[in-house]
């Protein structure tokens, strides 16, 4: 009877009253909390050829900052971890309609990003194969119950809660809209949340909540198929080596959303709005082991044997949130449903489709 009370008290909140909350934590939170960006650069050389690199070329010049401060740049991951949120949102399949009993969805989403890395300053390494543009995707399972299945009140009928959760490991030949040649491709992503839904007894509107956790890991790897030039002092180069890349993502969210739900026949139209907060970090580790050849000759890698190793590391901590629109069709036959819905943001969108099969 208290869990009823208490979603009888939130939804007589007047929806201005909820969207100034909202407008007051994207305020108030990033005062308190900054949104940072780290780097972090460890450079190591062996052999004779390092006598010929001067100190500040090696941890500050053509090594660290180029290769992270300005190719992912804060923005992008910011992009990335966004992303990963708006298809984990998305994957929920939460719906306009209420579900008079339970519901049980199966679906696969995708989010793509328009923010990009700058170019890449080793583009004429295997580095250049490394990603440049946010994309998640995933498939994942969700189940909806009506609360008035579990608590004998009228009132607890208008209201869903919908989970989904689907742990997911990824190779190279499973991930969409990404072409990575000669580079090994393994992750994971485990998202899962919860979104309750409340329908007024006489309106097509439905009002949303929800709390996501958001987990993505990547890790890639490659190696230089032929020497590539670099430049030390103005002095030409090359070198020859691996390169690997870790992309991790952390992210906790708030959500809240508001649909509206018209029904024709077997089909039904379920346009929104929806805002999220979020709270957690993106991080990012490039590193790249290589021969390099002498200053006297570009060509030469035996005389003097000479390795360089660079571990590049940065990480943006999330205190961020950003609206959405949502547009999504249902068509309905008997117990079992097709759903589709599209999420666009600022420079992101995805795409959840989705069966469904109600008992």
């Amino acid at each position: 009877m208290i869990l009823v009370f208490l979603l009888h008290k939130f939804s007589q909140m007047k929806l201005i009253r909820t969207f100034l909350v909202i407008i007051l934590i994207q305020i108030i939170f990033p005062m308190f909390f900054p949104e940072r960006f780290t780097l972090e650069a460890q450079v190591l050389c062996l052999g004779g050829e390092c006598s010929n690199i001067p100190f500040e070329y090696q941890v500050l010049g053509n090594f660290a900052g180029p290769a992270l401060d300005k190719i992912y740049t804060n923005g992008f991951l910011r992009s990335m971890g966004e992303n990963a949120v708006l298809q984990n949102i998305n994957s929920n399949q939460a719906g306009g309609q209420n579900v008079p009993s339970y519901r049980m969805g199966l679906g696969y989403t995708i989010s793509r990003g328009q923010s990009k890395a700058r170019d890449f300053y080793y583009e004429n390494s295997e580095l250049r194969n490394l990603p440049k543009q946010g994309v998640a995707a995933s498939p994942s399972i969700s189940f909806t119950a009506n609360l008035g299945e579990w608590i004998p009140s009228a009132y607890a009928k208008r209201w869903n809660a919908t989970t989904h959760f689907f742990p997911y490991e990824f190779s190279e030949a499973n991930i969409p809209f990404v072409k990575i040649r000669n580079t090994e491709v393994r992750g994971k992503i485990q998202n899962y949340g919860v979104v309750f839904r409340y329908y007024p007894e006489t309106s097509g509107f439905s009002y949303g909540f929800g709390f996501l956790q958001t987990n993505q890991d990547l890790y890639l790897s490659s190696y230089d198929r032929r020497p590539t030039q670099f430049r030390i002092d103005g002095d030409k180069r090359r070198w020859l080596g691996v390169n690997d890349l870790f992309y991790q993502s952390r992210i906790t969210s708030f959500s809240f959303d508001m649909k509206y739900n018209w029904t024709i026949g077997f089909l039904s139209i379920v346009p929104g709005i929806g805002y999220v907060y979020n709270q957690g970090f993106t991080s990012l580790q490039v590193s790249r082991y290589a021969l390099i050849s002498t200053r006297v000759n570009p060509d030469d890698f035996s005389s003097d044997p000479s390795v360089l190793g660079i571990r590049l590391a940065t990480r943006y901590d999330h205190v961020s949130s950003f609206g959405y629109g949502s547009l999504g069709f249902r068509l309905g036959q008997g117990n079992f449903s097709l759903t589709t819905e599209f999420l666009a943001g600022k420079e992101m969108q995805s795409a959840n489709l989705s069966l469904n099969y109600q008992f």
